[in-house]
């Protein structure tokens, strides 16, 4: 449970420094994620003598690897236009529809892993999903542009690929597992991108670094709750992901809490607190 409370925090790092990095300094998608990915096997390859598990036997088999496929495939489109997104949308628009991400794994779980249907998990879950987006939704700021679409469908890839992951967990550790995926996703990226690495301000390095750390915090420790609690119990926990980036923003960008944000934080602990204790 409490790899799960930590991977929210790493979550929060990570979308900070992200959009930094991406907005003030506008350094190009198609250089910033290949050096992310790039930072972030190498960071993950130093879990591996203590935390990495592979079962070969079970991977090599067509179920395995199509799974594995299907994983790279996925992460690979999401992850390109989520950080599309983060560069060029106006953040209320992006933030509103990632906020739809829990509740679609949630749902996505209750449809592809037989062993995650509870229905009073998936209640938990709904409610704690629809409050985060509820708490956020501002009318007068949501609007449909080019890259609405875009976004959409970054957010069910990443949905999906939770759905996916948990799959794959029964022959990977999480530690292994996040290593193969980010490993040959910054070859993938490296080699059709060719990025010019370097061309960039020397700040930004130690950014994008900063962010992988978040990132290998958040990822490897959100796989253990995928193999430990499940999709929908660890997604729930990470709804306050969230919600620490909104406290962050009014602490260190002065932007005022309102009533509802503060009730909606309320209610969304209340039901982490009862799904991780008390149910």
């Amino acid at each position: 449970m409490i790899e799960s409370f930590i991977a929210a925090i790493g979550y929060a790092g990570g979308v900070v420094v992200d959009k930094v990095v991406l907005s003030r300094y506008k350094i190009p998608v198609k250089r910033f994620v290949p050096l992310l990915f790039l930072w972030l096997a190498v960071i993950t390859a130093f879990l591996l003598p203590k935390f990495g598990v592979v079962n070969w036997q079970l991977l090599f088999t067509t179920k395995y690897i199509l799974l594995f496929l299907a994983m790279i495939i996925v992460a690979i489109t999401w992850n390109s236009f989520y950080y599309r997104g983060i560069q060029s949308e106006e953040i209320h628009n992006f933030e509103m529809v990632m906020l739809l991400a829990p509740l679609f794994t949630i749902v996505f779980s209750e449809i592809f892993l037989p062993n995650e249907r509870n229905l009073p998990l998936f209640i938990a879950g709904g409610i704690a999903s629809i409050v985060l987006v509820a708490s956020r939704f501002r009318h007068h700021h949501l609007q449909i542009s080019r890259n609405t679409g875009v976004i959409v469908l970054a957010m069910l890839l990443m949905s999906l690929e939770s759905i996916i992951i948990k799959m794959l967990l029964g022959v990977f550790s999480p530690a292994s597992l996040y290593f193969a995926r980010t490993s040959v996703m910054a070859i993938i990226f490296l080699i059709f991108w060719r990025p010019k690495l370097l061309a960039m301000p020397a700040r930004c390095f130690a950014y994008i670094i900063l962010s992988a750390a978040f990132g290998v915090v958040q990822m490897v420790l959100k796989f253990y709750g995928f193999a430990r609690l499940g999709v929908v119990e660890t997604t729930i926990i990470l709804v306050l992901g969230p919600l620490l980036v909104y406290f962050f923003s009014a602490f260190y960008f002065k932007e005022n809490l309102k009533k509802r944000d503060i009730i909606a934080s309320a209610i969304i602990i209340a039901t982490v607190v009862w799904v991780s204790f008390f149910r």
